[in-house]
């Protein structure tokens, strides 16, 4: 678990906050890339939960993106035993490429949670035919941004940004990077587990025609998330499923 909202009130708590201001300009120099060690920072994704189940914990809130780059900060300069190497990222002429590499983490971050928050209010609260996980291990380590489980038939969710014809080409220089880092740790990683292959992987993108933005966040539209849903319950042959008014 992230959050534990309706669709509704997780619209409103983002609202609340001050109005993000999204930055697509990137500094390729605090990004990975393939055969480098630039970039490489530890997975961000268990910092945005953690502060997800704070808020969870202390009224059910979300919060900004300032507080968290200065968690982001704290934890990479402050806490992790490799700090010096990744305090170059967070100052001088890298602070500004940093700063906007956190911001997509961030934007990212809530799109999915906001999407975790539709699926669980649709399929558990709704139709109560089925569960939805969404956990930071499972992304790092399965490649699974959201896990389903319905009418026993369990189903991996994959939610990006951009257009289709753009995906291989992100997923075969991601892939490239995965196993480069993974090579001494090989026995860790998701290939070739045989249950994860056998999940049913469905996609949900935003693009530029198809989002909602919501206080400058650029959300997953409702429109995406009913196809997604559609999809789902075909699938895993659950009828007259629950979907959001349009």
């Amino acid at each position: 678990m992230s959050v534990d909202m309706f669709e509704r009130r997780f619209v409103q708590e983002l609202r609340k906050l001050k109005e993000f201001r999204p930055n697509d300009v990137r500094d390729p120099r605090v990004w990975p890339s393939v055969g480098s060690d630039a970039g490489k920072l530890p997975a961000w994704r268990a910092l945005f939960t953690s502060m997800c189940h704070y808020g969870h914990s202390t009224g059910y809130r979300l919060f900004e993106f300032e507080d968290f780059y200065n968690y982001c900060q704290k934890a990479y300069t402050e806490k992790n035993p490799s700090r010096q190497k990744y305090k170059k990222y967070f100052s001088g002429e890298l602070r500004s490429g940093m700063r906007q590499r956190v911001g997509v983490w961030y934007e990212s971050g809530m799109a999915e949670t906001y999407l975790y928050s539709c699926l669980a209010e649709a399929i558990e609260d709704q139709m109560k035919v089925g569960v939805v996980l969404y956990d930071a291990r499972a992304d790092w380590k399965l490649k699974a941004d959201i896990v389903v489980i319905m009418n026993d038939k369990p189903m991996r969710v994959s939610a990006y940004v951009g257009e289709d014809q753009e995906r291989p080409s992100i997923e075969a220089r991601r892939e490239v990077i995965e196993r480069e880092r993974k090579k001494n740790t090989s026995q860790s990683a998701h290939w070739n587990n045989t249950q994860l292959e056998r999940m049913r992987l469905f996609e949900i993108q935003r693009t530029d025609d198809d989002l909602q933005i919501v206080n400058g966040v650029r959300l997953f539209s409702i429109s995406a998330v009913n196809r997604l849903l559609v999809e789902m319950y075909k699938h895993a042959r659950v009828e007259g499923g629950w979907v959001f008014p349009e």
